[in-house]
């Protein structure tokens, strides 16, 4: 298969407040993969399942999309996604939840490969059509935390449809799901994707310590990586704009 037919898909609306975008595309440039960044509104009531949305705006476009969230980041950027890709016969490689953590869920929605056949097509439709009550009053216990969101509506697929039941693969969360404590010493692995989780005031603490604990600025790449992408300090730019416009107006 042509790499040119694998897309990392990535985004949020409201925008993101995580460097990811330059993360995943300096990921992407190493491995020629396509990459979108998705910022709009989409017109759901329900924000989680805008992800599924933009899904649905390129899933004719290629043959296989590796979502991942906006607060998740690729730590080895030499590690391709070849070995998480679907058997042909299969329409989803998707992570378990961390066993280390005390709130689990089946499995995480924040990072995915989904094979475009006609199966994956209908797994994404599907949960976009499902009701979140019909969701709500078959979850129990042993399907972890109920977020409200486009992860459950997948867990409730795969656990109750035929369609669907047989064709997805459940790595370990080492694989492409670890967590911020795992940077500190929790279970600790060579890390592939390091994705934040839990509330605002969690996920920026941890990102703010990640970063200093790995030395590495917001988008988490080394300086070499950076360098690769000449990136622009925002802050740089945006005193340039402000020193230009002064200089115009005295003239």
């Amino acid at each position: 298969m042509s790499q040119s037919r694998i897309c990392v898909l990535s985004g949020r609306y409201p925008a993101s407040r995580f460097a990811s975008i330059y993360n995943h595309r300096a990921y992407c440039n190493q491995h020629g993969y396509a990459y979108i960044h998705c910022n709009w509104p989409t017109g759901q009531a329900n924000p989680y399942l805008n992800k599924l949305a933009y899904i649905q705006e390129y899933i004719d476009a290629f043959d296989m999309l590796f979502w991942i969230d906006d607060d998740a980041f690729f730590l080895n950027i030499d590690k391709p996604l070849t070995e998480f890709i679907p058997p042909d016969d299969h329409y989803l490689s998707i992570c378990a939840s961390p066993g280390f953590k005390s709130l689990k869920t089946f499995f995480s929605s924040g990072q995915f490969v989904l094979r475009c056949n006609a199966l994956g097509k209908d797994f994404i439709r599907s949960a976009m059509e499902l009701s979140e009550q019909t969701v709500k009053d078959w979850w129990s216990e042993e399907y972890g935390f109920f977020t409200g969101g486009d992860q459950d509506r997948m867990v409730y697929l795969c656990n109750t449809d035929d369609r669907f039941k047989d064709g997805y693969q459940l790595w370990d969360y080492k694989h492409f799901n670890s967590r911020a404590a795992n940077v500190f010493g929790e279970d600790p692995h060579d890390i592939f994707i390091l994705h934040f989780t839990g509330r605002k005031r969690k996920k920026a603490g941890d990102y703010a310590r990640v970063q200093k604990q790995l030395q590495r600025g917001p988008s988490l790449l080394t300086k070499p990586q950076e360098a690769s992408l000449r990136l622009v300090d925002p802050f740089l730019t945006r005193a340039i704009r402000f020193a230009k416009s002064r200089i115009k107006a005295r003239v």
